[in-house]
Order: structure tokens, then C-alpha cells, then sequence
């Protein structure tokens, strides 16, 4: 009786020991996905912060020099242009597979209008297809008006499709986006085609793999990673969906995104869907010079690069520029100043961002001065409201949205 009682306390022992393992790695594992976690916050800010300098500048030094630029000077700014795009896209791709693999990236999942989503994604690669001469097709099923995903992911899964669709058409061809319902399976699929190069069949299972591309004849500027269509997949994956494709060798592919769907929260409509042919609209011209003439806007941003990127922008605009370099010295100056717009930098030294604009607001002195977040960082909505701001820039800038903000205010 005494050994079977010392061998359940030496069980009990063991079991207890084997708890707090389980509790020591578990506490280990949490640890390293914020280490994890903070080191693509880190790696985000500290990659975007310079290739926001280097974007803003060629922006304004191509604008301030644009009637004396030989023809090879301004190609020479698209080519600029271009890189640091192709480059901003690469470090996003390869932080957003990150994120998904860790199991970090967070959906926020609402009522998306699918025509606007579809059409917006097509906006985004109109340009290429017009220097291609491609024509952009789209069709909408009448049944389908609405699917509850992330808007910004599943537009991000659309643009890689469409991009890469326009990469791989060859002049002249055709691209185009289907959307169907398929109430029976209560789906909805939105088909990406093209009359590309197609895809060959020995190929297909590499498709999805992070860092894997397929080799084709068609000559291109940028070779990319392969990330495009592995981070596709996993959105889809993480919306409940999936990617599928088919495809014939120089006749073109289909990608086709299917993703859950309640038949029963869709619009009924009568009219019979139809092919609709995109027309080319040039993009919105360049913010006037004296919109923002006589405003001032206070700009928080620690990097010099930055600094001078932004500033040199502002100024070509007739804006006054008010630089503050720490936390303080933006609420010291944002008081003594009043401007009529702030951009805040969310990583300032000595008091962050978010606290600066917080103390603004809650002196009541700023309740109409629209206040930006500008930050390598990724856009959390909820984040920006509740601290107090007004609008999200991401790094690096977009200056055409920088335009649209003044536009917005100071006319």
C-alpha cells in the first residue's frame, strides 16, 4: 500500500513538473511572437522611412524641373519612380507573408461593395495597361452586391492578380475581372483572366510557393520574388476562401478567387450582366500651386530625409512648413503657431506621436485643425480614431493623397 502511495506522489510530481514545462514554454512562445512581432514593426518603419525620402524627392525635383528635362532626364525620374515602387512593394509583400505565416495579420472583416472593390483593384493597373495597349474588361453577376471581407486585404489579393496578369499579356491583349454568384454553394467567385502567355502545366503545383518563379519569354524590367501569389493564397485562405487557376499556354489563365457567401444578403436585380469595356482616365492633375498659399503646416517628423523631402514639397506648394523634431517641441510649437495642418509622425522621440496628439485635442485649441498620421507603420483605423487624428499617410507618402488633403482643407 505504501509503494503504491509513494508511486502516485511520484506521478503527481512528474505531472506537475510536466505543467509548469508546458507553462514555461508556452510563456516562451509568447515571448518570441512579440519579439517577432516588434522586430516587422521595426523592420517596416526603419525599411519605408528612407525609400519615403528618395519617392518624395524624385516627386519634387521632377515637378520643379519638368519644363527643362530632356527626354532621357525624365525617363530617367520614371525609372527612379518606378524602383522605389517596385522596391516599397517587395518589403510589403515580404512583412505581409511574414505576418500571415505568424499567424499576426488580423482581418477586419465588413460589408464590401464588390463592383467598387473590383473596379478600384482595376484603377490601380490602368496605367500599365494603357502603355500596353491592353483592354480592361469587367462583369458583375446582378446577384452579387456585397461579400463581408477586409476590404484593403482583398483589394491587395486583386491587385496581385491584375498585376500580374497586365505583366504577362503581351501587347494588345485582353484583361478582365468576372464576378458570380454560386447561391447553391453559397460562394461567390471573382475570376481574374487574361490572353497572357499562360501558365504550363508542369508548372502549376509551383505557382503558390513563396519565392519560386516560373520561367517565361517575356522580357521584364523587374523580376520580382515570387511573393505575389503566396500571399494571395494565404489571404484567401485566411478569409475562408481559396485561390484556384487554370490556364493554356499562349491562350491565357484564369485565377479564381472563391470566397463564403450568403446568397440571401444580396440585392436581386433583373438586368442581365455584360462585358463592359474600361476607357483610359488620365490621373488627376497635380495639386495648384497657390491652393495652399498663406497655410502653414506643422510637420513632427524626426528624420531629416524626411524632413527636407517633405518640406521641399510643401514649399513648391506655397505652403509655410513648421518642423518640429521631438514630441515636445511639436506641442510647443503646434500652441504657439496655430497651424492649419499637422503631419504627425508616430515614432517621435521623447513623447511619441500618439500622446502629442492626444494633449492636443484634449486642450480643445485644435478641435478644427485636421491632424495626419504619417507612418511606416501599417494604417490601424481604430488606432487613428481613437487617438484624436483625422486621416492615415502611409510611408512613404503618397503626395497625390497629401494633394487631395489640402485640396480638401485649404479651399
Amino acid at each position: 500500500m505504501a509503494k503504491d502511495n509513494e508511486s502516485l506522489k511520484a506521478s503527481h510530481e512528474r505531472l506537475l513538473q510536466e505543467v509548469e514545462e508546458l507553462r514555461a514554454a508556452n510563456a516562451e512562445l509568447e515571448r518570441s511572437a512579440r519579439i517577432k512581432d516588434d522586430f516587422l514593426a521595426a523592420m517596416g518603419h526603419e525599411l519605408r522611412t528612407p525609400l519615403n525620402a528618395v519617392l518624395s524627392l524624385s516627386r519634387v525635383l521632377r515637378d520643379q524641373l519638368s519644363s527643362t528635362l530632356t527626354d532621357h532626364q525624365r525617363q530617367s525620374f520614371e525609372v527612379i519612380t518606378e524602383s522605389g515602387q517596385h522596391l516599397l512593394a517587395l518589403i510589403n509583400d515580404i512583412l505581409d507573408l511574414t505576418k500571415v505565416q505568424a499567424g499576426m495579420m488580423t482581418l477586419e472583416i465588413e460589408t464590401v461593395q464588390i463592383d467598387a472593390l473590383c473596379a478600384s483593384a482595376l484603377n490601380i493597373v490602368r496605367q500599365l495597361a494603357t502603355q500596353k495597349r491592353l483592354q480592361l474588361f469587367e462583369q458583375y453577376d446582378p446577384q452579387v452586391q456585397t461579400i463581408q471581407a477586409d476590404p484593403l486585404r482583398f483589394k491587395q489579393i486583386l491587385v496581385n492578380l491584375l498585376s500580374n496578369a497586365v505583366k504577362f499579356t503581351p501587347d494588345g491583349g485582353s484583361v478582365g475581372v468576372e464576378v458570380t454568384g454560386q447561391p447553391g454553394e453559397s460562394a461567390v467567385q471573382v475570376t481574374v483572366w487574361d490572353t497572357g502567355i499562360g501558365i504550363d502545366a508542369k508548372d502549376m503545383g509551383r505557382l503558390f510557393k513563396p519565392f519560386v518563379q516560373i520561367d517565361n519569354n517575356m522580357p521584364q524590367l523587374f523580376a520580382g520574388t515570387g511573393l505575389g501569389l503566396a500571399l494571395s493564397q494565404r489571404l484567401a485562405n485566411q478569409h475562408g476562401g481559396e485561390i484556384s487557376v487554370t490556364s493554356t499556354p499562349g491562350a491565357g489563365s484564369r485565377f479564381t478567387v472563391t470566397m463564403p457567401w450568403n446568397a440571401r444578403d444580396a440585392e436581386i436585380h433583373s438586368e442581365t450582366p455584360s462585358p463592359v469595356a474600361s476607357t483610359f482616365s488620365p490621373p488627376p492633375p497635380p495639386l495648384h500651386e497657390s491652393a495652399g498659399a498663406g497655410r502653414k503646416v506643422l510637420l513632427a517628423e524626426d528624420s531629416e530625409a524626411n524632413i527636407f523631402a517633405i518640406s521641399a514639397y510643401l514649399e513648391m506648394c506655397e505652403v509655410g512648413v513648421l518642423v518640429a523634431r521631438t514630441g515636445p517641441e511639436a506641442l510647443e510649437l503646434a500652441n504657439a503657431e496655430h497651424p492649419d495642418m499637422i503631419l504627425m509622425d508616430l515614432n517621435l522621440p521623447r513623447l511619441n506621436g500618439l500622446e502629442v496628439i492626444r494633449r492636443l485635442r484634449s486642450s480643445g485649441d485644435f478641435d478644427g485643425v485636421p491632424i495626419v498620421i504619417i507612418s511606416a507603420l501599417s494604417d490601424d483605423s481604430d488606432r487613428v480614431r481613437a487617438s484624436g487624428a483625422d486621416h492615415f499617410l502611409s510611408k512613404p507618402i503618397d503626395l497625390d493623397k497629401l494633394d487631395d488633403l489640402m485640396d480638401r482643407y485649404f479651399t
